[in-house]
């Protein structure tokens, strides 16, 4: 197999060189087709085998990066009948109705703006206008990768979360930016992995921050220049010392582990630590979920020095390169489950397959089963 180019470049090019080229040369259609070239299942639109007994053939909604073959390889080792659908198709409605599908799969894009809004809009229309099931729902998708939406989603359901402060007037931010406690965390809207995010610890700095997102706007690291986002500015408190537990709900099957850091960040660190939630981590995990009706969801937990728990984000959809499982207990890997009111149990076995792609399949069909059977 030849070397690909675009590997040659990531080995050998430092990140912080990449990510300054794309602030002037545009890299989205070299990265889409790489994505598609290093995927081997990246061609594969259907598969009609149920060894499962599915009673339902299963859509799954391209992603521009090929995310949805986590679903294809789900559907593959599950033996589920599928059709891959490419939503942002001018004929998308016509392709849909003509699947035959009546449960479909998504995953949500974090790559560039335009296409993740038409991504959420159209899936929003599917489930919501057609009255088919999304998994994902739109409910859990309305704030992924929306930093500004998350907090405000927080703010009015009363949950403990870093304070955080977001501005559309560019003189209410620079009165605030003027004598605000440094060091801050700013953070672009859009954009996954930390991308977007970054530790200020000088005014100067941050005052620069308010003039460019006022004007020529922010461009997460790594994204299409032209992907700009101007007209506000979100802030956070930096929080010294945290810990970070990314805690994850796909159907009944409960997860969690400690996130490693790199130079104050978490998000996008590529480190792991696989220390087990404690009960109140699978609790506030529980209560935020089944309160919100969330069945596919990521919540990130920030634990400060005194034990406090706090809400940092929350992705219905998370990348799994580094922590292929998502719970371990004494080396193996497994879910947790509710038993009983309060109680918990540790179930060993491989429930994070595809980065969770298995278990939200299994959940769906099983909701599906549920549902038409009432």
């Amino acid at each position: 197999m030849s070397v690909d180019w675009v590997d040659l470049a990531r080995r050998w090019v430092p990140r912080d060189l990449r990510r300054a080229v794309q602030h002037h040369v545009s890299l989205t259609e070299v990265k889409r087709r790489y994505f598609a070239r290093r995927d081997p299942l990246s061609g594969v639109t259907a598969g009609d085998v149920n060894r499962y007994g599915s009673p339902v053939r299963v859509g799954i909604f391209k992603n521009r990066v090929q995310r949805h073959t986590h679903y294809v390889r789900a559907c593959q080792e599950m033996g589920v009948p599928f059709r891959v659908i490419d939503i942002a198709c001018d004929d998308w409605f016509e392709r849909v109705g003509a699947s035959g599908c009546g449960l479909f799969l998504a995953w949500p894009d974090a790559s560039l703006g335009p296409y993740a809004r038409l991504y959420k809009d159209r899936c929003a229309l599917i489930e919501q206008a057609l009255g088919l099931p999304v998994m994902p729902g739109v409910a859990e998708a309305w704030m992924y990768e929306d930093k500004i939406r998350t907090r405000d989603w927080l703010v009015v359901h009363g949950i403990a979360h870093p304070r955080t402060w977001i501005f559309f007037d560019v003189a209410e931010a620079r009165r605030f930016a003027l004598d605000c406690p440094l060091p801050i965390v700013f953070k672009t809207r859009f954009g996954a992995a930390a991308c977007g995010v970054r530790i200020v610890h000088r005014r100067r700095d941050l005052m620069r921050i308010v003039r460019c997102a006022f004007a020529g706007g922010h461009v997460p690291a790594g994204h299409d220049r032209r992907d700009r986002e101007w007209g506000s500015l979100l802030l956070q408190e930096y929080l010294p010392e945290v810990r970070e537990w990314r805690m994850v709900r796909i159907g009944d099957s409960y997860f969690g582990h400690l996130k490693g850091s790199v130079g104050g960040l978490h998000s996008g660190s590529g480190r792991v630590e696989w220390a087990p939630p404690e009960h109140r981590h699978l609790e506030l995990l529980h209560a935020i979920t089944e309160a919100a009706g969330f069945r596919s969801m990521d919540i990130d937990l920030f634990e400060t020095p005194d034990g406090t728990l706090l809400v940092n984000e929350l992705q219905t959809i998370f990348g799994a390169s580094v922590s292929i499982d998502q719970l371990r207990l004494d080396g193996r890997p497994g879910r947790m489950v509710r038993d009983g009111a309060d109680g918990w149990r540790f179930e060993a076995g491989d429930y994070a397959r595809n980065a969770c792609a298995n278990e939200r399949l299994r959940y769906a069909l099983e909701r599906y089963r549920h549902e038409r059977a009432h």
